[in-house]
């Protein structure tokens, strides 16, 4: 049965994103080494004429906040995004849906191409994945001549794999790493070559951090640029006090500057909640907006103050078909997370799927 839509209720959810709607790893991820590669590139040009090299990146609180103050753009822009008609063939396709049965066992279109790539020894960087745009960007090292010698090879390759796993929403885009000196103003140098050196500094308290993670059971930090460290810790956890002087002891031997500590507690039943709800979202993302039959635009979770799957598509509301559309995208996904795979996940959790229109209507 069709649920009468309420215009207020996508406002509402919009107006709380921030706050309650909670991005996908993966894309946090990527957006997050996008903000810092060009520190990171810099730093390695020392050490290997590479120019790009894997880098392991630290929950950095300034870059989530960031990456969540972005997330109200991106998502209202997806919304614009897609054809206004629905296949012929689409209530045929979205009542199978074989995929459902299985992708919680697979891996992501990102690793599978990332693994590809690396086992044939291309100099790349990626792939970064912009699902709004639904384009997949490879970025190459090395010389211009051997960008230009690899550019077809690994295209190519990129789109094979996404052939081989019936993803044909995908657009390819290989480009080509630019050296600093090629493209920066001396202002500009020198604005990174600062930044740089406080990276380098970072990476030490970093690792002195680590030490601390390793004897309480701190979940993740994250140090801001305003001289602040931030801490979450399990709601069980007791010693706050030691934790914050030890951290901060830590922090002002390393960089002989003063260090604010802020603890935030966290609620673990809900941190369960949130990861697997989490890992849900994740397992369907790339088969709802690899595929063009889906019409997806974009997907998102959240919950608060329950569990629920939030799908944006590119059709409005007004277009033949489209709450058809709407109500067999809940069915498959209702028998999705119904299935013996997905209970362990799903557990006893009560939940809502929200199936949207291009212009903000929901059409389930």
């Amino acid at each position: 049965m069709k649920k009468q839509y309420e215009d207020t209720d996508l406002d509402i959810s919009l107006k709380k994103l921030n706050a309650d709607l909670l991005w996908k790893t993966k894309q946090k991820q990527e957006l997050k080494k996008r903000i810092i590669s060009d520190i990171e590139k810099l730093e390695s040009q020392e050490k290997n004429k590479s120019p790009i090299l894997s880098t392991r990146i630290r929950n950095i609180s300034l870059i989530r906040k960031l990456a969540y103050s972005g997330i109200a753009l991106i998502i209202l822009f997806s919304l614009f995004i897609g054809s206004a008609f629905i296949s012929p063939a689409m209530a045929e396709v979205v009542s199978k849906i074989p995929f459902l049965k299985s992708i919680i066992n697979e891996k992501s279109v990102g690793t599978l191409i990332n693994e590809e790539l690396r086992e044939r020894g291309y100099n790349f960087s990626g792939p970064i994945i912009n699902y709004p745009n639904k384009t997949i960007t490879i970025t190459v090292g090395g010389t211009n001549q051997y960008y230009k010698s690899v550019k077809g090879e690994i295209e190519g390759i990129v789109k094979d794999v996404l052939q081989s796993n019936n993803y044909d929403a995908y657009k390819v885009k290989i480009e080509r790493y630019k050296e600093y000196v090629d493209d920066f103003s001396e202002e500009d140098k020198k604005q990174i070559e600062e930044q740089r050196k406080q990276n380098k500094k970072d990476m030490e308290l970093w690792k002195a951090l680590d030490k601390v993670l390793e004897k309480y059971h701190i979940l993740q930090y994250g140090v801001n640029p305003n001289k602040t460290i931030e801490l979450d810790i399990p709601d069980t956890e007791t010693k706050t006090v030691e934790i914050k002087k030890e951290v901060s002891e830590i922090a002002q031997k390393i960089t002989n500057e003063q260090y604010t500590v802020k603890i935030k507690k966290i609620d673990m039943g809900k941190r369960d909640r949130d990861k697997r709800w989490m890992t849900i979202s994740d397992s369907i993302t790339d088969e709802l907006i690899g595929k063009k039959d889906y019409k997806v635009t974009l997907t998102g979770y959240s919950i608060n103050p329950e569990p629920r799957i939030d799908i944006w598509t590119s059709l409005k509301s007004s277009d033949s078909g489209s709450s058809e559309h709407g109500e067999q995208m809940e069915k498959v996904l209702e028998e999705y997370l119904n299935s013996k795979e997905m209970q362990p996940l799903v557990k006893n959790d009560s939940y809502k799927i929200n199936v949207y229109s291009k212009d903000k209507k929901r059409i389930n």
